[in-house]
């Protein structure tokens, strides 16, 4: 038996400009309809654009809102807010915890190869 289909949405990626400070990252944006609402569902995820695997760090969610629109605006809407959060700083926080968690992980890993390769080879 197959299960049913649920649909979750859609998502775009929206680049954030060097001129604002935000060189490197973009904004993902999933957004789906609530008819309960009459509006869309919009979350956003910060996504530094040199890191592809899929670990934890590389997204942080930013935000969940209602938003209105239509199927041929809602993406025009949704970059217009992401243009307007990034000209006010909206994100400066986020990145800022971003490169925090990050400066802390290349740290840990830094300790944790050194104590990798001090440790005396063993043999049974």
């Amino acid at each position: 038996m197959m299960s049913k289909i649920i649909r979750e949405g859609y998502t775009i990626r929206i680049k954030l400009s060097e001129n604002n400070g935000y060189d490197g990252y973009s904004i993902k944006c999933t957004y789906k309809y609530c008819k309960a609402n009459e509006k869309y569902s919009l979350s956003m995820w910060l996504k530094r654009d040199d890191i592809d695997d899929d670990y934890k760090i590389e997204n942080q969610e930013v935000d969940t809102q209602y938003i209105p629109g239509t199927r041929e605006t809602i993406e025009e809407n949704i970059y217009k807010i992401v243009e307007q959060a990034a000209s006010t700083g909206y994100f400066d926080k986020y990145i800022g915890r971003f490169e925090y968690s990050l400066k802390c992980f290349e740290r840990g890993n830094q300790l944790y190869e050194e104590e990798h390769v001090s440790r005396p080879v063993t043999q049974d």
